[in-house]
């Protein structure tokens, strides 16, 4: 009979520790998802890498095989679960059916949010409110959310409102896939700034720091595809950094790493 009780007893004991130590993680990370919202400023960034780069640690275990510098140097270009996947209409997702773990809802008040999936990874999510928090308190301009998440029937419908490959991706070949890109513009009535704007210049000065760059930026003869003034690409911290750094599309850099 005390042996069974002892037994309930540790059973208890453990279950205990499990609840506790699982309120403190959840308490933890809104804590720190929090910071990033309270502070402003689109040059600040310190608190979204922090908090991004232990998220990553935590979820994606092949980044711990890596010191930083050496990963910086070892960018995973092929592989579906990679945030640096470069994919291209000769270059398609290895899984049709791919689906990340790490799937996280868009939700701030500073994007008007229209996309039919609202989803990224988790990372991605993170950085991509972050921004547009920062983005707003800089220019006083919310972000409009086209589009998140693509499925393969989206694609397709793509295609049947006529658009072409020059301007669409081919089916299982869209970032959109990857649950890593974004189409956005301001929400605002003035196109005029979205296009060419001085708006669209601070996001372009401004996204790599939030690990983001732009696909389609260098038209079809270099890019694939024609340019997307709308289009945004989440990539991870150092590669984003690196391509700003050096002025090169994903095209150019991926052509380089062959």
């Amino acid at each position: 009979m005390s042996f069974i009780k002892n037994k309930i007893t540790s059973f208890w004991n453990i279950f205990i520790f499990v609840c506790v130590f699982v309120f403190l993680f959840i308490v933890r990370q809104n804590s720190a998802k929090a910071d990033i919202i309270r502070k402003g400023g689109f040059e600040r960034v310190d608190s979204v890498s922090e908090f991004v780069d232990n998220k990553v640690v935590s979820i994606f275990g092949e980044a711990l095989a890596f010191s930083q510098n050496d990963y910086k140097q070892n960018f995973d270009l092929n592989s579906d679960c990679s945030l640096q996947k470069y994919i291209s209409d000769d270059l398609v997702l290895e899984n049709i059916k791919y689906v990340p773990a790490d799937l996280s809802q868009i939700d701030s008040e500073y994007i008007v949010n229209r996309a039919g999936r609202p989803y990224l990874r988790l990372s991605a999510q993170t950085a991509f409110e972050a921004m547009a928090k920062d983005f707003y308190s800089a220019n006083n301009q919310q972000l409009y959310l086209m589009s998140a998440y693509r499925s393969y029937n989206d694609q397709a419908t793509l295609f049947e409102w006529g658009c072409s490959l020059n301007r669409c991706a081919r089916l299982w070949a869209s970032e959109h896939q990857l649950w890593l890109a974004v189409d956005i513009h301001l929400a605002t009535k003035n196109w005029y700034n979205i296009l060419w704007g001085e708006y669209l210049e601070r996001l372009n000065q401004n996204a790599h720091k939030y690990w983001f760059i732009n696909t389609y930026r260098k038209w079809a003869k270099i890019d694939g595809k024609m340019a997307e003034v709308w289009h945004r690409r989440y990539v991870w911290k150092y590669l984003a950094t690196e391509l700003f750094e050096k002025d090169l599309s994903f095209a150019e850099y991926y052509a380089l790493s062959l």
